[in-house]
């Protein structure tokens, strides 16, 4: 018989134990069943003992093991906390479980933790920190026990009766662990309060909120959270719907590449943006924009912003576009290529999410008539410093021939000071412009489309005050010439395909680690696309590539990002020619998007 954690029992069930009173007090029960999703070890106090095997019925070690997880090993017991350090209450200590998993051989990659309600006594929203401290305890445990995994937490309920306010424990311990989860990127956590309140149907309670009141009960509250860990935890899964291509307004366009050069900065004119603000930018005047051009390439940048946020570049008198170009820290020095349309008077728009100062420099114009061709070809790598070695300047070649610019992805790793990277036709005189801007000690990538010299070269500038300097790496995606054949870009409203947060393009839930995601990316007779592809939160510091499906993934990065921050990039990339689509993979567990700016069609004579 399903039995509930506390209710006197004639024997326990399977893998559990009796206390001296008949009350099941303890569970440690094992699938050894292997599944797709790997393994995943579950954590608990008297809240989670009623979802075991035998004390309800499907319990949720098996609901996990029946969506593909495994081996999945459970153990809980009454009154657990984050650490106990009485010999006498090891079962009732986290810190002891981790243990013997290991020295079991059990390595989950997903711990679920249920733990809390013991803790409430202690916890008040004056007295967060305890709490925290408590939380991140447990936390740092994990990391040294198994550095890989991630962590799954639900919040607590605990109500005041008869008035049902959530009591000062319960509110204070999920505030501390909504702090953990702004520290600790490899900690998701479950709102069960929300979930709770708006489980359809229903979930019956205690008193207090704490327990729910019946195995069929328990059952409910497992079914919420097995659905969660699957969706959050493990990899994304496709439900067949795709985000719907924008329509174009144009036909295919050429391209005219410039010497970079800052266009318009609020650094210039003293006039910040506020937050929220979109403005029109008259570019007309701007010798390098060509008064024939309906598209720019540019690299945007954002400096000394008040908040964390992001910024959408669009043409005016578009809508505002759902997406973004650049995403960025709080006083942190982002940029980012930006592929957008301009109005026939020389006009684009620019929004800010907060305060920020920005800066606009042109990489190129897109013509209706003329301009070169984009030539996609597989990346190749022509330079990577932890090879070859470091320098300030570094000059790069090109492969093919009579090529006017190269599409070109730039990407610094290892220890550093900070600092900027410009790339350019190997000109006498460095443009004194931004590409990429890296913090100290980070893995960044940014993209570009840079002028080529006549010797078939382009040249990297590293600016930082490090004198051991910073490892440069550049992947040349495709190069524009002027002949025969080749590709023309045909810009479009900016529009997102793939939103894994959301399940926009079919894909919803994480993107898994290893895992390759597809997106439509343009319509038929299209050979490539260019757009922005942003990594969300990824658990540990990880990247994303994106190639043509059906081809080998290639030992490149798109986007790179440290653990927790959101970090955007451009990228053009071929699309498989039968199905249109766009491969992304995933280095590590993350959330993916991917926002559409243009595709790119054959040149017509």
């Amino acid at each position: 018989a399903a039995l509930l954690p506390g209710a006197p029992a004639a024997a326990a069930p399977a893998s559990c134990r009796n206390n001296g009173n008949g009350i099941t007090e303890f569970c440690d029960q094992h699938i050894g069943t292997v599944g797709p999703r790997g393994a995943i070890g579950l954590l608990g106090d008297s809240v989670l003992l009623g979802s075991a095997s035998g004390m309800s019925t499907p319990s949720l070690p098996t609901m996990l093991s029946n969506n593909g997880f495994g081996p999945v090993h459970l153990s809980t017991t009454l009154g657990m906390t984050t650490f106990n350090s009485s010999a006498s209450k090891r079962d009732a200590s986290a810190f002891h479980w981790l243990t013997r998993w290991r020295d079991a051989g059990f390595s989950p990659s997903i711990i679920v933790v249920n733990l809390g309600a013991n803790h409430l006594g202690t916890c008040t929203p004056s007295s967060v920190d305890v709490c925290l401290a408590r939380i991140e305890q447990l936390l740092r445990e994990v990391a040294a026990t198994f550095p890989t995994t991630t962590v799954w937490w639900a919040k607590v309920v605990q109500r005041s009766f008869p008035s049902g306010a959530a009591t000062a424990g319960m509110t204070g311990w999920n505030t501390a662990l909504d702090r953990a989860a702004s520290r600790w990127p490899n900690l998701i956590v479950w709102d069960w309060p929300t979930a709770l309140a708006t489980a359809n149907p229903p979930i019956v309670t205690d008193v207090a909120g704490i327990h729910p009141n019946s195995s069929a009960q328990y059952v409910k509250r497992s079914t919420l959270m097995a659905e969660h860990i699957t969706t959050r935890m493990s990899s994304a899964r496709f439900d067949g719907r795709r985000g719907a291509l924008p329509a174009a307004d144009t036909s295919g366009l050429g391209f005219a590449p410039v010497t970079e050069t800052t266009i318009y900065s609020t650094l210039a004119n003293g006039v910040r943006f506020a937050a929220g603000e979109t403005r029109d930018i008259d570019l007309s005047a701007e010798p390098a924009v060509d008064d024939s051009a309906q598209a720019l390439a540019l690299t945007v940048s954002a400096k000394n912003s008040a908040d964390a946020g992001w910024l959408v570049v669009f043409r005016c008198g578009d809508p505002m576009p759902p997406t973004s170009n650049v995403n960025f820290a709080a006083g942190a020095f982002r940029t980012a290529q930006a592929v957008t349309k301009i109005t026939g008077t020389g006009h684009i728009c620019v929004h800010t999410s907060t305060a920020t100062d920005v800066i606009v420099s042109i990489q190129g114009n897109f013509l209706p008539a003329g301009g070169a061709a984009l030539h996609p070809i597989s990346p190749v790598r022509p330079l990577d410093t932890r090879n070859t070695g470091r320098a300030r300047d570094l000059v790069v070649a090109v492969p093919g021939g009579e090529v006017l610019a190269a599409s070109a992805t730039l990407t610094v790793t290892g220890p550093s000071a900070g600092g900027t990277i410009t790339v350019h036709a190997c000109d006498p005189v460095v443009p004194a412009v931004a590409n990429l801007s890296f913090e100290p000690n980070e893995t960044v990538a940014g993209a570009a489309f840079v002028p080529v010299s006549a010797a078939g070269t382009i040249c990297v500038h590293i600016d930082t005050a490090d004198t051991a300097l910073v490892d440069v790496i550049v992947d040349i995606t495709g190069t524009f010439s002027a002949g025969p054949g080749g590709l023309r870009l045909v810009p479009v409203f900016g529009t997102r395909l793939l939103d894994t947060r959301t399940g926009t393009g079919g894909w919803g839930g994480r993107h898994g680690t290893g895992q390759a995601v597809d997106v439509v990316a343009a319509p038929p007779g299209a050979r490539a696309v260019t757009g922005t592809i942003t990594i969300a939160h990824a658990v540990f510091d990880g990247y994303l590539t994106a190639y043509p499906c059906g081809e080998a993934l290639p030992p490149t990065s798109s986007v790179n990002a440290r653990a927790g921050l959101v970090m955007a990039n451009s990228v053009t990339v071929g699309v498989n020619p039968q199905q249109q689509t766009m491969c992304i993979f995933g280095f590590k567990n993350t959330d993916t998007l991917f926002d559409v700016v243009g595709w790119w069609v054959e040149a017509t004579s």
